[in-house]
């Protein structure tokens, strides 16, 4: 029974620790600006919708939840030199294993639930949805932004110049938005829009196949960055 207590306290102690070095510096910023375009762009669209959608919820659930998975992808790796930390974490064996892919896991935990106020939120306000769908879907498109700012932040090896590449990376997909709007190679595929000249089953094998994409191409991310923190002289330089 001691044995269990000491293990949950330590857990608990190292997960802390960690938080503290994820989300420490400006994500407080991230979550304000998440928070105040969420009020701001839901005050509009209340206003002025006369109905309003599941695809209307989406796309505005959809900025904030990107927004908050961002600094914590982007500067993970950049906190812990600030902090540092990368010394005695290169140290532990199998380090990318055990720490990095932990800490991706928990920021995707962390902002799961700290999105949950933002869908009660909209669901009182604007319109009732299945937010338990709704936030299953959103997290795809969180999974994919958190490992794809991870994988690009162990390639470039800095903060900043990984968060301007990853701004990059957002207009082009938002400039491929419209002409692949209803593809399944469309990263910002709203789901809860349903198009009028596509067959319902069609466009389900089409959200199904995106999702699909979508997870893999994450997956894909995740290894490629753990990879690349193999070679550690490239970060301790």
């Amino acid at each position: 029974m001691y044995k269990s207590s000491g293990s949950i306290k330590n857990f608990t102690r190292l997960a802390r620790y960690n938080m503290t070095i994820i989300f420490g510096g400006r994500f407080i910023y991230f979550i304000l600006a998440a928070f105040l375009f969420f009020l701001v762009f839901g005050t509009i669209i209340a206003l002025n919708e006369n109905e309003i959608t599941l695809g209307t919820i989406y796309g505005l659930l959809s900025f904030p939840a990107v927004l908050l998975v961002f600094y914590p992808s982007v500067f993970g790796i950049q906190n812990d030199a600030d902090q540092r930390t990368l010394e005695i974490i290169f140290g532990i064996p199998n380090y990318r294993y055990k720490i990095w892919m932990v800490r991706l896991i928990m920021v995707l935990l962390l902002v799961f639930f700290l999105f949950i106020p933002f869908s009660v939120i909209a669901y009182w306000a604007l319109a009732a949805f299945p937010v338990l769908e709704m936030n299953s879907q959103l997290m795809v498109l969180v999974f994919f932004t958190a490992t794809l700012g991870f994988c690009v932040s162990t390639i470039v090896k800095n903060g900043n110049a990984a968060a301007v590449i990853m701004v990059i990376i957002a207009l082009v997909f938002l400039i491929l938005a419209e002409p692949l709007e209803y593809s399944r190679w469309n990263i910002l595929l709203n789901p809860f829009r349903n198009p009028e000249n596509i067959n319902e089953i069609v466009w389900i094998e089409t959200i199904r196949y995106n999702r699909i994409f979508m997870m893999i191409s994450g997956l894909v991310f995740s290894l490629t960055g753990l990879l690349n923190l193999q070679n550690r002289e490239k970060f301790l330089r």
